[in-house]
């Protein structure tokens, strides 16, 4: 007897959001599903202004929360404590979508995801997947680590936006931010055009109200630049991106 299941395919950035419309180029995001049955294309459509990418809380509901909490780190003694929020989707929420023929016996199932990164090469990612004839509905949750770097050009400063792979901000903090400034170590590694690198340690800019700016001032003696590999690292998640420019 032939049996249809329909499955969805959450993306969450480790510790953060679904990828929506604020992810980096949230258009050339592929997924497959490869099983006995053939390989299914499964969209991953994001309608701007309507897609959301989902909704943190303090509270988990079994069933409808992510496993994959969304941590703060403690922010000084109004915030002695790390605060833990978990993401649950709603009707609008952005996912992969569709619909397969199960086969007659257990088996496990490859997806196989393709997410852009600011590193110039996309993440590739094999996830397995337990199909059962007698499960109607699926509902799978990949993480995707890494951060979103991009470039900022500034006279006199080298600087770098980073974010969520989610493309949600880096800030001073709760309530503005779950993802403060303190969790993150910024890097730059300037070579000059005569071959000479210069290391340069990026601080938040706070004069940039929520944009996750991180710069330094150039050295006075700072020849001509050839070019800049950005790297961060968030602490408390052991996520990290590099930009190249």
């Amino acid at each position: 007897m032939t049996k249809n299941s329909n499955i969805k395919i959450y993306l969450q950035a480790q510790g953060a959001h679904y990828l929506g419309a604020h992810a980096l180029n949230v258009s050339d995001i592929t997924i497959q599903l490869e099983y006995s049955g053939g390989t299914i294309d499964i969209p991953y459509p994001v309608t701007e202004n309507f897609t959301d990418d989902g909704n943190p809380s303090t509270t988990f509901t079994s069933g409808a929360s992510s496993f994959m909490p969304i941590m703060t780190v403690p922010q000084g003694p109004s915030q002695p404590n790390t605060l833990v929020n978990f993401l649950s989707p709603d009707f609008t929420t952005v996912c992969g979508t569709a619909q397969l023929t199960l086969p007659n016996q257990p088996e496990i199932a490859n997806l196989h995801i393709s997410v852009p990164t600011s590193a110039n090469a996309p993440m590739l990612i094999q996830h397995p997947v337990l199909l059962n004839p007698y499960q109607p509905e699926y509902a799978i949750t990949v993480v995707i680590p890494g951060l979103y770097l991009s470039a900022n050009k500034a006279k006199g400063m080298v600087s770098v936006f980073v974010k969520m792979m989610c493309g949600c901000p880096v800030t001073m903090g709760p309530p503005a931010s779950l993802w403060p400034a303190n969790d993150f170590t910024v890097l730059a590694n300037v070579t000059d055009k005569s071959g000479q690198n210069t290391s340069y340690a990026l601080t938040y800019d706070a004069t940039q109200k929520g944009n996750s700016l991180f710069s330094a001032p150039l050295l006075p003696d700072q020849k001509p630049i050839k070019s800049i590999v950005f790297t961060a690292v968030q602490k408390s998640t052991g996520n990290y991106g590099v930009l190249s420019i």
